[in-house]
Formats: structure tokens, C-alpha cells, sequence
């Protein structure tokens, strides 16, 4: 069994800061947590954990907006996932929200410690889809991981 990260809302919330300070707009907030259920399911494993991690991320997202209380949606859709990623991207208009849905598939790819050969091919769609340099992926998975690492 693969030792799971556990993350608390307090975590999740300076986590992301640490990537975008500012607010999201609603559609933003959405499209990013589109982008979270695709990268849960991007291993085709769909453990508590990581779904725990989802809906708290979502409302760390959501609460980015502005938006208290609302539940976090579910998306179904058999769309091919490069056009996803390429509707998603075009729906995130800054650079600072493209790296915070960056770092929310990251989070959620080692939510479980360990990244999948499927999860790591995804994160490399979603950098390509979003413009994201390689060392600049690596600043992000850098800035989050000691923003989620207990002192």
C-alpha cells in the first residue's frame, strides 16, 4: 500500500497562494477544478484519498473566486483530452491561473506520494496545453511541496 499525503484546508489554501496571490473569476475557478477531476482520473484509479483532495482543493479554488459554501462540481464528457486541456487553457486568461491549475493536477498526482506513469504523461499534456516551461513546472512543484511540507 502507497503512503498517502494528507493535506488540511489551511495546507491547500497557502499551497495555492504560493503560486497565484490573487483572485480567480468564477469560470477560472471552474475550469481549474475541471482540470482536477481529469487529473484524478488521468491514472484510471480513483482512491478516497484522492478524492477527499479533490473536493478540498475544490473549495480552496471556489473560495479564490469569492465563492463560499458551493459544492464542487463533477464533469462527464467523452471529449478527447487534448481538446479539454486546449478549452481549459483557453478559459484560464492569466498566467498566474494557468499555473495554479498547473499545480492543482500536481498536488493531485502526489496526493498519493507517487506519480503514475499516466498522471506524469498527463502533467506533461497539461504544461504543453498551458505553456508551461519545464523549469517553470519545477518552481511550482518546488513552491508547493515546502508549502505543504510541515516545519
Amino acid at each position: 500500500m502507497l503512503a498517502v499525503m494528507a493535506l488540511d484546508a489551511a495546507q491547500i489554501g497557502k499551497a495555492l497562494r504560493t503560486i497565484h496571490s490573487g483572485t480567480l473569476s468564477a469560470d477560472e475557478a471552474e475550469a481549474i477544478a475541471e482540470l482536477a477531476q481529469m487529473s484524478v482520473d488521468s491514472d484510471g484509479h480513483e482512491d478516497a484519498e484522492e478524492i477527499q483532495a479533490f473536493y478540498a482543493l475544490g473549495k480552496a479554488i471556489y473560495a479564490m473566486a469569492g465563492i463560499q459554501d458551493s459544492p464542487t462540481p463533477t464533469f462527464a464528457t467523452d471529449e478527447d483530452e487534448a481538446v479539454r486541456l486546449a478549452a481549459i487553457a483557453g478559459r484560464l486568461t492569466s498566467t498566474g491561473s494557468r499555473e495554479l491549475g498547473y499545480g492543482v493536477a500536481h498536488l493531485l498526482s502526489i496526493i498519493d506520494i507517487q506519480i503514475q506513469p499516466e498522471e506524469d504523461a498527463f502533467l506533461t499534456s497539461v504544461r504543453a496545453a498551458f505553456q508551461i516551461s519545464d523549469d517553470r513546472a519545477d518552481d511550482i512543484a518546488t513552491q508547493l511541496g515546502e508549502a505543504i511540507t510541515p516545519a
